[in-house]
């Protein structure tokens, strides 16, 4: 049974195809040529043909027709409720070559809540527009006594503001605080025009959203970390309750 879709793409797809052709079927090159990069394919339930992949950073699961011509983007669950999707993706597709990304991430603009000799730390890609930032650092509150710093690599990529409003946390005394009032501010529209933000912080801002970009990041929070054997992991989106403590926020070793 295939109900439901991704959470942040659109409705299910039901892509038709005139011909077959090599390396894919047309209803799947429609997509890699459209963005998608399929990284397995695998023989799924009901007689179709799975392909997983990832789209501006975010896995993609995908299932071929049997008559070979119309393809199902989305998410796979069975008659008990079970995602499906979820397994074949944990199964099948590789995790992302991250090697390098630490010390990227540690030359980038951050500002840090927490202990300073934190035995580990956090980075967050975060917006001072992203309702989902908040909640995840609110989240992220009760971790921070607990020898763990969260750097924010404060990014503009929301609305007009997000750029102004990330300069003046990058570029204030007391960032926390600043980051805190706008925090305070969402969900009202409190703009503030780039035209007048220092070249420097523009520049630290821009470089921040080059490089979340360049780590196929496509949502804020993004939340990258290092798992128990030191690899870095990272994760799209709000973690949920058990991620943020099985995985992010672990107690140091």
């Amino acid at each position: 049974m295939l109900r439901g879709f991704l959470k942040v793409v659109c409705p299910i797809l039901l892509i038709p195809s005139l011909a077959f052709s090599e390396p894919y079927p047309d209803a799947v090159q429609t997509l890699v040529e459209d963005g998608l990069t399929i990284e397995a394919s695998f023989t799924a339930p009901g007689g179709l043909k799975g392909y997983v992949g990832r789209r501006n950073g975010r896995s993609v699961s995908l299932y071929l027709m049997p008559d070979g011509e119309h393809v199902v983007v989305g998410r796979m669950v069975d008659g008990f409720g079970q995602d499906l999707s979820a397994d074949h993706i944990r199964r099948w597709l590789p995790d992302p070559d991250l090697t390098g990304a630490w010390q990227k991430l540690a030359n980038a603009a951050w500002i840090s809540e927490g202990p300073v000799d934190a035995n580990r730390i956090v980075y967050v890609f975060s917006d001072p527009n992203c309702g989902y930032c908040l909640v995840f650092r609110d989240k992220a509150q009760t971790y921070l006594t607990r020898g763990i710093e969260l750097r924010h690599i404060m990014v503009g990529i929301i609305q007009p503001s997000s750029l102004a409003k990330a300069a003046s946390i990058i570029g204030a005394e007391d960032p926390i605080s600043k980051l805190e009032f706008h925090d305070s501010q969402f969900p009202r529209d409190w703009l503030e025009s780039d035209d007048n933000v220092p070249t420097d912080l523009r520049e630290k801002v821009q470089s921040n959203n080059r490089l979340m970009k360049s780590l196929s990041a496509a949502a804020t929070p993004s939340v990258f970390y290092r798992d128990s054997e030191g690899r870095v992991r990272k994760i799209v989106g709000l973690p949920d309750d058990s991620a943020l403590s099985e995985a992010v926020f672990r107690e140091p070793d």
